[in-house]
């Protein structure tokens, strides 16, 4: 039989929509049950904290099933590399990648509860912020869902930071490079896109705070921020291939221009013999076709990327976008029905 973590690897979509379903489906209930909807979508209420209440069950978990999906993901990608490396007397990347330490998840984890109990200080309300007799339910809801999600968002960040670098070591096992065919680079070019999204992922429910329409500007500039998050998502995995790529194209240019070297002084010498006009005909073909070379693999690419990577990265970004424009729509829409 599975153990529970087994399952959780495996199944880390459910894992999510189930704890997502569950509390909202608790917040519903409790809403109905005290009939808080017209409280707080009528004339003079304030949705402010039913949202946060409802973003804060949407991140609890996203959270958790992304951390799972994301060391899942680095096992995969392990797994597909393990064929084409190098045999080692290090574990197979198998055994380690997709492995967080201990210590590591117990301090971040304490950093975030850390950061859970400070912040509420830092909004205008402060002076309730840890006093639940000033509470209305939906700030019970986000308050103590908050120690929760900052907890698994401490935890995703190790997880990104954890698994980008397992991935990243693989590539010092990889054999020769092939700079005419970099296909085989793009197991760490999939991890590097599974990072991103979920990175947009985490950026898109955060967005869903700012559904007040004065604040589109900040929207645009949340939106702006996951640009350069999920850049950084798109390339730590893929780092070390692009220093071993990197690294064969210094060899193979450095050949190149000796080569290169060689051919003009023979160049010269058979230019200066002017009987021999065949020779010099070969030597001048010769050398047009290392220069043609080496303009060839100066135009490789160091990072493993083709076009459609970066298109896949934009569209991404879209989003963010839609997430709040959807929820707009339904806050308007519950507005609507109970103001």
């Amino acid at each position: 039989m599975q153990s529970i973590k087994q399952l959780f690897y495996r199944h880390p979509v459910a894992l999510g929509l189930g704890i997502t379903g569950a509390l909202l489906l608790g917040l519903f209930i409790q809403t109905i049950v005290l009939d808080r909807f017209p409280v707080i979508f009528g004339p003079a209420g304030s949705p402010d904290n039913f949202r946060i209440a409802v973003n804060h069950c949407l991140l609890a978990g996203y959270l958790v099933g992304a951390y799972f999906y994301l060391l899942r993901g680095a096992r995969n990608t392990a797994h597909e590399l393990d064929k084409v490396l190098e045999p080692t007397s290090y574990p197979s990347g198998v055994d380690w990648a997709g492995h967080v330490g201990v210590k590591a998840l117990v301090v971040w984890g304490l950093i975030g509860l850390l950061a859970a109990v400070v912040s509420p200080y830092l909004a205008p309300s402060a002076e309730i912020a840890w006093d639940p007799s000033a509470w209305s339910p939906e700030i019970w809801w986000h308050r103590v869902l908050g120690l929760f999600v900052s907890w698994w968002w401490a935890w995703f960040g190790v997880a990104v930071w954890t698994t980008s670098t397992q991935v990243s070591r693989l590539a010092d096992r990889f054999g020769p490079v092939d700079l005419l065919d970099l296909s085989p680079f793009s197991p760490f070019v999939k991890q590097g896109l599974l990072t991103a999204l979920l990175i947009v992922g985490l950026v898109s429910i955060m967005s869903l705070r700012l559904l007040e329409p004065g604040q589109r500007l900040t929207v645009v500039i949340t939106v702006g921020l996951a640009l350069p998050l999920a850049l950084l998502g798109l390339l730590l995995p893929v780092r070390g291939a692009r220093e071993r790529i990197r690294e064969a194209k210094g060899v193979e240019l450095a050949w190149t221009r000796d080569s290169i070297r060689d051919s003009r002084t023979h160049l010269h010498n058979l230019f200066s013999d002017t009987s021999s006009d065949a020779s010099s005909d070969a030597s001048s073909g010769q050398m047009a076709d290392l220069t043609a070379y080496q303009r060839l693999i100066e135009d490789v690419p160091e990072w493993p990327f083709r076009t459609s990577t970066l298109v896949q990265v934009l569209l991404y970004l879209l989003i963010p976008v839609a997430s709040w424009i959807g929820g707009l729509l339904i806050e308007n829409a519950l507005g609507f029905l109970f103001g």
